[in-house]
């Protein structure tokens, strides 16, 4: 058959022998190991109908077990990783793996499961690929060369810590080296940042999720290393004084699923939840909380097994039921998994017209479940559940009080190099510089001041880059591009990418237009810079000759429409470049959609992707908005659907609802009768939403108010397209319980020295306390979510201290600067905790409303999403 070479091929010829000789290791990779590999290597290019990227090893002067670790590689890695990347790429990385396995003190010792599975692997989850561990080994390794396992995964931890602290930013995953150099990541990029440091050094590393907390919105990423024979957990870049301490050790014990990946066909002691042709999904679940299996039985309408069922396992969390897991029933009718003790919704479908739904609560020893499908039209108009989550607890201590001192000794160690680093970062009045020198003026010098600060450790590329472009004239179009990025974009974005754009043969109108000219599609890809590659695949689908909008959009899509859909091969739907794509000829819906936009912007077509309702839209000439039909995933779709809702407050405590803090629509999906969410704009109010297009028939609005102890009140109400939906929420009828006491004349310091009761701050009546710690990433989610009930000057709707352990930073302080700020010099935590009968130490940060006669009415201590709504129901209740 004709191949099609990989581009990554191309670069095979240029690398240079470095070692020669050497027979197959048994014990890293197993003649029955790799007769799997290279049957799964053998069945992928059959597929792909692609040279095997492996004959080009030929070539070279490669061990056998060098061969065999790309062979390893290339058979499970998935297909971006294998098209955008060169041979000589992933050659490198397995040379410095199988150096590290050699040089370092526990090298042998890790098993070739593990090594195969946990060190040899780039990837960790869906981060953009780059040189961290052949840039970074020599510098790793010299750190820990003489030190245990133990030892080296804590150091490096508090390395990691030293260069990388927490922030929230938007789903895309940079790149490890990204990271460092922004000195900041949400924790899915510290995590996958820390597991890159370990697996460089050899140590078997991999990201632990929970997808959902049960307890409270949002999730959590962490690192589990494997030392001396057992998995191990820490909190990414945020050192404690041993290892499986972090402070998520009482949200855990709240989850109802933890999970993982194992690289390639794994075969290891944890259950499997999935598996596919590139990782195995693992349940870690049972390492952390106690489990219970919960056995799903699916029967017809006459009572028999139904064989081949879906059944997802769902959890409420923001404001949608999220499946955790999902399975298909055997021939029995059953489907099983291990979760925590906690309530769940099950949905169960057969095809697009047979479903059933109900709540089900696992208990100590498991729990069964007997579900009857029924026609989708027969769902009860509405649905009203309690879920409860599993039960708090108190987490052992796992250290001494001199440990935790030592331990924040060096934290702050680390945050003072860190911030020296990014002391570095440009500041507003750089930027006002840098704009006087380029006679930036008006909107140019509005957008410098704004962009150039945010580009933190990548401000000399983005800066030459400026400069670069004010010596050529085109000042204006590189700000107007920058500014067409995400912010996450100014920190890695590939300058050669932009000067593509700039260099493409654009009208003073097209600039105008950021659809055409944005380099970015969708929210997580990187942005490649193939302008030249999508100029020549142009030029070939519409040739020369003059066409209208109309038409370029039509020859377009009826030649990106012969491409295959295929996400065989990349289970973790990563987008491929364009070019790959092209050469390819097949892609997942993310890398068609990629190709189809860059194209169509490529001939000057403003083109975007609806997030809502997944499609790609464009303007035509008479500047409409149209919706191209380009659904690889077959679905049945209307387009004559308008979403309207009302709102009455009336008793909510709610006072706008907004989407996934408060309510989420959906739609019974056309495909497999599954639950699946419009993901319209987070948080926005309800208002904004009003006339979206709902592209599926059969739609529902969920809605839910989460209580203090974390229980969901949520319902599901069917949707009509033909009259408005009232967005409602369940509530709990029943005035606030006195909780415990707390002494309202208790002494702090505020920011000026002074000491000062809490009742001279907050005056007679109700008041609310926070006991925050600075650089704690779950610090800084309770104070920006007490900040979104404030109003529009900043004030709070209650008197509201927050003390920490020493003067807080301006950064920290900036998070609610309508609260009284001190420094508790008391050690309040412990009168807390004896007035509310709880076990030391809490678990920061700790958040209380009492009143000046000593009561408590609500607590609330440790990691959660969500407490201003809280707090607000609270004081609705007062």
């Amino acid at each position: 058959m004709n191949r099609l070479t990989p581009l990554t091929l191309l670069l095979a010829l240029t690398l240079l022998a470095t070692s020669c000789g050497g027979g197959r290791s048994e014990s890293l990779f197993p003649s029955d190991v790799m007769s799997r590999a290279e049957k799964a290597l053998e069945a992928k290019i059959d597929t792909l109908g692609i040279v095997s990227p492996t004959d080009s090893l030929r070539f070279l002067d490669v061990t056998a077990e060098e061969r065999d670790a790309m062979t390893y590689l290339y058979a499970y890695m998935s297909l971006p990783d294998l098209m955008d990347h060169s041979i000589a790429y992933h050659l490198d990385n397995v040379w410095v793996s199988l150096r590290a396995r050699e040089e370092m003190p526990w090298g042998k010792k890790v098993p070739g499961t593990l090594f195969r599975a946990f060190v040899l692997p780039k990837r960790v989850n869906n981060e953009v690929l780059d040189d961290f561990r052949t840039t970074y080994y020599d510098e790793l390794s010299a750190l820990v060369d003489t030190m245990t396992m133990e030892q080296a995964v804590l150091a490096l931890n508090r390395w990691a810590h030293k260069h990388i602290t927490y922030q929230p930013s938007d789903g895309r995953t940079s790149s490890p080296i990204a990271t460092l150099r922004n000195a900041l990541g949400r924790c899915g990029e510290q995590s996958t940042f820390v597991v890159a440091v370990l697996r460089t050094v050899g140590i078997p590393a991999r990201q632990v999720y929970t997808p959902r907390w049960a307890h409270t919105d949002d999730n959590h990423a962490w690192v589990e290393a494997w030392v001396d024979g057992k998995w191990h957990y820490l909190g990414a870049s945020e050192p404690a004084p041993v290892l499986d301490n972090a402070w998520f050790d009482a949200p855990v014990m709240r989850a109802m699923m933890l999970h993982t990946t194992a690289f390639g066909d794994y075969d290891g002691d944890e259950e499997v939840l999935s598996k596919n042709d590139c990782f195995t999904e693992l349940n870690v679940t049972p390492n952390y909380i106690r489990t219970a299996p919960m056995t799903v039985r699916v029967l017809d309408g006459a009572g028999k097994p139904v064989e081949g069922a879906t059944v997802t396992y769902r959890i409420y969390n923001y404001a949608e039921l999220y499946p955790l897991v999902t399975r298909t029933t055997d021939d029995r009718g059953e489907a099983v998994t291990n979760l925590g003790l906690g309530d769940v919704v099950i949905f169960a479908s057969k095809g697009k017209d047979l479903v059933a739904m109900e709540k089900m609560t696992n208990k100590e020893g498991g729990s069964t479940l007997e579900l009857t499908l029924r026609p989708l039209d027969t769902i009860p108009a509405e649905q009203h559940l309690r879920l409860t989550p599993p039960v708090e607890q108190t987490p052992e201590v796992r250290y001494t009080e001199a440990q935790a001192a030592e331990n924040a000794r060096l934290l702050a160690e680390e945050d003072a190099v860190r911030e020296a680093y990014t002391s570095t970062f440009p500041t507003a009045d750089q930027a006002a510089s840098l704009a006087d020198e380029l006679s930036a003026t008006g909107e140019d010098r509005t957008l410098l001041l704004d962009l150039f600060p945010k580009s933190r450790g990548y401000h000399a590329t983005i800066e030459s880059f400026l400069r670069h472009a004010a010596e050529s004239g085109r000042l204006h179009h590189a700000l107007l591009l920058l500014s067409s990025l995400t912010e996450k974009d100014l920190h890695d974005v590939s300058i050669t990418a932009l000067e593509q754009v700039l260099d493409r043969d654009l009208t003073a109108a097209d600039w105008q237009q950021p659809m055409i000219y944005c380099p970015r599609v969708l929210d997580r890809e990187p942005v490649a810079a193939q302008q030249p590659e999508l100029d020549l695949i142009c030029e070939q689908i519409l040739g020369s000759e003059e066409l209208s909008r109309e038409e370029r959009v039509t020859r377009i899509l009826e030649r990106v429409g012969q491409l295959s859909y295929d996400k065989q091969y990349n289970p973790l739907n990563l987008p491929m470049t364009p070019a790959s794509t092209w050469i390819l000829q097949r892609g997942n819906q993310r890398s068609l959609t990629v190709l189809l936009i860059r194209l169509l912007r490529t001939a000057k077509v403003p083109a975007w992707f609806d997030f809502g309702n997944s499609v790609v839209r464009y303007r035509d000439d008479e500047g409409r908005e149209r919706v191209i039909p380009f659904l690889k995933e077959e679905k049945e779709s209307t387009t004559d659907c308008p979403l309207q809702l009302t709102y009455e407050q009336g008793t909510n405590t709610v006072r706008t609802p907004h989407y996934t803090s408060h309510f989420t629509v959906g739609y019974f999906d056309p495909a497999d009768g599954q639950m699946s969410t419009y993901y319209f704009d987070d948080m926005v109010p309800y208002t904004d939403l009003q006339g979206k297009s709902l592209l599926y028939p059969d739609n529902f609005l969920l809605t839910g108010s989460r209580l203090a102890d974390g229980t969901v009140l949520a319902s599901i109400r069917r949707m009509s397209c033909e009259k408005p939906m009232a967005i409602d929420f369940d509530r709990e009828e029943g005035a606030l319980a006195v909780i415990g006491n707390f002494d309202s004349e208790s002494l702090y310091e505020d920011l000026s020295g002074e000491e000062r009761s809490l009742l001279s701050t907050t005056g007679r009546g109700y008041y609310l306390l926070v006991l925050a710690r600075d650089a704690h990433e779950p610090s800084d989610h309770i104070l920006r979510d007490l900040g979104a009930i404030a109003d529009r000057s900043g004030k709070l709707p209650i008197s509201t201290v927050v003390l920490t352990r020493q003067k807080p930073s301006e950064a920290l302080h900036g998070l609610l600067p309508g609260a009284a700020w001190g420094v508790d010099t008391q050690g309040l935590d412990k009168a807390l905790a004896e007035g509310l009968e709880r076990s030391l130490p809490l678990d920061y940060p700790v958040v209380i409303v009492a009143d000046t006669f000593n009561r408590v009415v609500y607590f609330h201590q440790g990691y959660t999403i969500g407490i201003g709504e809280q707090i607000a129901d609270v004081l609705s209740r007062l």
